[in-house]
């Protein structure tokens, strides 16, 4: 029988069960619901008539007896009718015994009744005595028949309830053994390929699927499975010599590289360390692989510094590791890769190892050393003969010397500020060599950061002054002292406001403002330039770049390079805020003291 036959059989068993529970219910829903119109049709109405006879007669009987007849007659006419139409009715509703013999009763009464109302004969209301007696009886047989029957249909119901809820039982045990087996009859096989599958894709082609005769898609499966780990295994054992040549090529290769490589597998165990790695550890390559990287770690300084951090961390630290060799100092990059592998099973791709991987950089670090000497020899070179041009400069300007045309006199001050500019760059390239060499030398102190921004504003007032710049110091309140070097940072303070007015429009505006934020004091420099993409806030603090955006001549692209490295080196960080047509707001932070 196909799968596919199974389950529609198993499905249609269940919609049975379904249809019976639905049919049973049906059954005894009908079976009240005849009950209660019994109760409606054969007693109710009964008791409606009695009501309304009674309600017509006292209603006659107190015109009559007020007098009214005469103006009262028609309506007086009209309730009889009304009577007599409802004992008529009553008549035709006989369903209890005893009740036919009242309704003769109650027609015989109503009969004098009505003829002494004719005859307005004043003893008309002592009629109605018999009529009460009569309407009292079918009153008492109905209402006594409906408690009746309504005890019947509460038997009835609840009967209903019992057969329902044995017959409910009956069907959920049966549909409950059903759900529970009959899933496993259509799952097991499935689950036992699945498992089977498994196994063999962790590389066990020796799983078979048992072939007992079934004329079923399992059968079929079974048998496409058995033959698909019969030749996967027969490739398996062919390829081996293959596989094992490969692995050879790709380890020589590895060990024959010049870079120093470092294999972990997932779970931090050395698998490879070639040659060039080992002579760098100082150990040989066959004690170190199958370890853990914890074990060597414990033995081995230079490993622990390079295993540290396997998640990618320090990944993105490019500083150069320095080991001596032979006497020398030898400059390393390192570089970690992850290794990731696709788990086609889970559809996922899940790790698989680390490549530990240091590049010397020897020959490149002692060129950078060599550059930033030649900057730092070319540059304190310079220094001396502009500040030589600058102090010329200002003695020919000096009036005692002799004076000047004014044209003679804006081609030297053109050139005193052209050699000042070049001053500064100079400076900077010496500030930038200082940083290069690692060679920051700081001298940090308590200070105040309204200090440093009064001596950065009153050094730049000349400059604010040649543009109409007007400038704002905003101070909170109780601020504390901070932890700085303040040479270094009223440079830094100062390169920011000279950015700020070198990209202002003539009579723009700079705010500085200064507030605690936190463990830190927060210094922020605003201008009202045409701002900076977005795009370029992060590369501008790179060093040799430069953002033109209203047209000023640039810098070096130095000083925000220079100001990041002097704001770190001092435990504080810097950056800025700024869009296109907004102005621009670069803020740094320093540690409170």
């Amino acid at each position: 029988m196909k799968t596919k036959t199974k389950v529609s059989l198993g499905i249609g068993f269940l919609f049975l069960l379904i249809i019976c529970m639905g049919a049973a219910g049906v059954y005894f829903i009908n079976s009240l619901s005849k009950d209660s119109r019994a109760i409606i049709k054969d007693n109710l109405a009964s008791l409606d008539y009695v009501e309304s006879i009674n309600a017509n007669m006292l209603s006659i009987n107190e015109t009559v007896a007020s007098g009214h007849y005469g103006d009262q007659k028609q309506n007086i006419l009209a309730r009889l009718d009304s009577m007599q139409q409802k004992i008529t009715a009553e008549a035709g509703n006989i369903t209890e015994p005893g009740e036919k013999e009242a309704v003769a009763y109650l027609k015989s009464n109503f009969a004098l009744y009505q003829k002494s109302i004719d005859n307005n004969d004043s003893r008309s209301p002592e009629l109605t005595d018999g009529i009460n007696v009569a309407l009292k009886t079918i009153y008492r047989l109905n209402q006594t028949a409906i408690l009746r029957k309504n005890d019947l249909a509460a038997h009835s119901a609840s009967q209903a309830i019992t057969y329902i809820s044995i017959i409910g039982t009956i069907f959920f045990l049966v549909a409950f053994v059903f759900i529970i087996n009959f899933p496993g009859y259509i799952a097991n096989p499935i689950k036992e390929v699945s498992d089977k599958i498994r196994a063999i894709a962790d590389g066990d082609f020796s799983q078979r699927l048992n072939t007992d005769p079934r004329n079923d898609e399992f059968g079929m499966v079974a048998t496409s499975f058995n033959y698909l780990a019969r030749k996967l295994q027969e490739f398996k054992e062919s390829n081996v010599a293959e596989i094992t040549t490969q692995k050879t090529r790709i380890e020589s290769i590895v060990n024959n590289l010049d870079e120093a490589i470092i294999l972990l597998d997932e779970n931090q165990g050395i698998v490879v360390v070639n040659p060039v790695a080992a002579d760098l550890l100082g150990m040989r390559s066959e004690e170190m692989a199958g370890k853990s990287a914890a074990a060597v770690s414990a033995k081995n300084d230079l490993f622990r510094t390079l295993a540290k951090d396997f998640q990618g961390v320090a990944a993105d630290d490019k500083s150069p590791i320095r080991i001596t060799l032979d006497g020398q100092e030898n400059y390393f990059q390192k570089y970690v890769h992850p290794i990731f592998q696709y788990d086609e099973w889970k559809q996922q791709t899940k790790p698989a190892g680390f490549v530990i991987v240091l590049k010397n950089i020897t020959e490149f670090k002692r060129l950078d050393i060599a550059k930033t000497n030649f900057m730092a020899t070319i540059s304190h070179e310079l220094k001396t003969p502009l500040s030589s041009i600058n102090l010329s400069l200002k003695l020919i300007l000096d009036e005692r010397i002799g004076k000047l045309s004014a044209e003679q006199t804006q081609l030297i001050d053109n050139i005193r500020h052209e050699s000042q500019r070049l001053l500064k760059y100079v400076n900077e390239l010496l500030d930038f060599s200082q940083i290069e060499s690692g060679n920051i030398k700081l001298n940090i102190i308590k200070t105040g950061a309204e200090t440093i921004a009064n001596h950065s504003l009153e050094a730049m007032k000349p400059t604010f002054d040649q543009k109409h710049i007007h400038t704002e110091l905003i101070l909170e309140e109780n601020l504390p002292l901070i932890l700085a070097d303040v040479e270094k940072t009223v440079w830094v303070m100062t390169n920011l406001l000279s950015n700020a007015v070198r990209f202002s429009p003539d009579g723009g505006k700079i705010i500085v403002a200064i507030n605690k934020v936190g463990n830190g004091i927060r210094i922020s420099v605003k201008d009202t330039g045409p701002g900076i993409d977005p795009r370029f806030h992060d590369k501008i603090f790179e060093r040799f770049v430069q953002v033109y955006n209203n047209g000023s001549k640039g810098g070096t692209g130095l000083g925000l390079a220079i100001a990041k490295d002097f704001i770190e080196a001092q435990g504080g960080k810097i950056w800025v805020e700024s869009a296109l047509g907004e102005g621009s707001k670069f803020i740094f932070e320093l540690p409170v003291a």
